[in-house]
């Protein structure tokens, strides 16, 4: 599925970045060093972790894009970073759980 197509739940870009990566799966975690370990490429990554470091864990694993959940809103270096590296954000004002079950009726 092409991000572009979850366009379709209530979420916000933040950034100005074409959404043509491909969906592969979809990942939801916290902690950076498991999420580094375990997220696979293509995945869209669900996180309330909004801080620069997650944006290096984003690229080293090819996410297709990042959801910050529940209102997480990161800062300018952080939106900067990922539109630099072509990496979408978008916003969610849902828990990852409500997020996840949106996703899967798209067909994720």
């Amino acid at each position: 599925m092409q991000i572009s197509e979850i366009l379709k739940l209530d979420l916000e870009q933040i950034n100005n970045v074409a959404c043509t990566n491909v969906i592969e799966d979809v990942y939801i975690g916290d902690l950076l060093s498991f999420v580094m370990a375990n997220g696979k490429e293509g995945s869209l990554w669900l996180t309330v972790q909004k801080h620069l470091n997650v944006i290096a864990v984003a690229s080293l694993n090819d996410f297709a894009g990042i959801i910050f959940v529940e209102n997480s809103y990161p800062d300018n270096d952080t939106i900067n970073k990922a539109t630099s590296l072509d990496i979408p954000l978008f916003i969610s004002k849902k828990s990852a759980y409500a997020l996840a079950k949106e996703l899967i009726a798209l067909g994720l």
